[in-house]
């Protein structure tokens, strides 16, 4: 039998990282109880992995917003597509209302997907969430630029030998890429106040709101 190597014992950074509190019984309860009928929705359309179940709802709210008719179900290619005869992708990116920055994250981009971005046929869409069904708003747009961008850093990541996980900020979308946004279940006025809490200085958003 190998021998097993012993273990450390030393005050790590990282057990000083977080914010630990008592678990919350009455909130494990109750969101149990609202999420129980879920199951039977997964049964009954055959959804059984969590992610691809939720990531499928958003991915399909989104696209129908954009007028895309097909959701992609499988976990390769792209998210969406236009309809039978039209030969339209999107993918989709989802981001929180919450998080400190909004972006599009690609994780392990490869080249096929990096020319995809260059392909006139190709949109990218970035839904921004408050809570798990409310969706705020959408930017969505295409540029061929994302697509050499994203290919000039998979092959950087190829030759440094590290995974290739991009990140494009909803500002530079918008930006450099004059992406559009358009305001979902927000009205325009607040989605211009949205912006305007969020970002600082000049007004670059206003023009590119449907």
């Amino acid at each position: 039998m190998k021998k097993l190597k012993s273990f450390i014992n030393k005050n790590l950074e990282i057990f000083n990282k977080g914010k630990f509190e008592e678990i919350n019984r009455e909130y494990l309860v109750e969101a149990t109880n609202a999420l129980n009928p879920i199951i039977k929705i997964q049964e009954k359309y055959k959804k059984y992995d969590n992610d691809t179940f939720f990531n499928e709802l958003k991915d399909g709210m989104i696209a129908v917003y954009l007028d895309f008719e097909l959701i992609n179900t499988e976990k390769h290619g792209l998210d969406a597509k236009k309809s039978y005869d039209e030969n339209i992708w999107l993918e989709v990116k989802q981001v929180s209302f919450t998080s400190k920055s909004w972006s599009a994250t690609f994780n392990d981009t490869n080249e096929e997907k990096a020319n995809a971005f260059k392909d006139i046929k190709t949109f990218l869409a970035v839904g921004v969430w408050g809570r798990m069904t409310e969706l705020l708003f959408i930017v969505y747009g295409q540029n061929p630029e994302i697509g050499e961008y994203l290919e000039e850093k998979v092959i950087e990541c190829h030759r440094e030998r590290r995974r290739s996980t991009q990140t494009i900020s909803v500002p530079k979308l918008i930006k450099e890429y004059n992406f559009k946004i358009k305001a979902i279940d927000v009205d325009v006025t607040h989605l211009k106040k949205i912006f305007r809490m969020k970002y600082s200085g000049e007004d670059w958003w206003s023009e590119n709101i449907e």
